[in-house]
């Protein structure tokens, strides 16, 4: 097994290796497929590099860019995990939006007016 976050379970060795293979087979450099599956490079390093498993959307977008056959794409497809397991950094979604941080409005009605 390989090493991965404590927020997930291990992934199957052999996961990164594999999407690696289909990458390079399809003649993409991991910034043409970031590009095309509209995430960063760092997503697609993760997933490679077996340190984050890839969502259930990012798995089915991933098998249809690189064109999987079906077995690499059950494969994938096992080892995906749903959106709402994914977490940030901080271990938990965000569920409200955040405020704005350099709007001048905001920062205006967080200043309290001279008397």
């Amino acid at each position: 097994m390989a090493s991965t976050s404590p927020r997930w379970a291990p992934l199957p060795s052999g996961i990164g290796v594999m999407l690696r293979n289909a990458r390079i087979d399809a003649g993409l450099s991991r910034d043409t497929l970031a590009s095309a599956l509209s995430m960063s490079t760092g997503v697609v390093q993760g997933l490679e590099e077996e340190l984050r498993p890839p969502s259930v959307t990012v798995a089915a977008r991933i098998s249809e860019t690189l064109g999987l056959d079906p077995w690499t794409d059950a494969v994938l497809q096992s080892v995906a995990v749903a959106e709402s397991e994914l977490r940030t950094r901080r271990g938990t979604r965000h569920t409200r939006p955040r405020r704005p941080r350099n709007s001048i409005e905001t920062c205006a009605k967080d200043v309290p007016s001279p008397r």
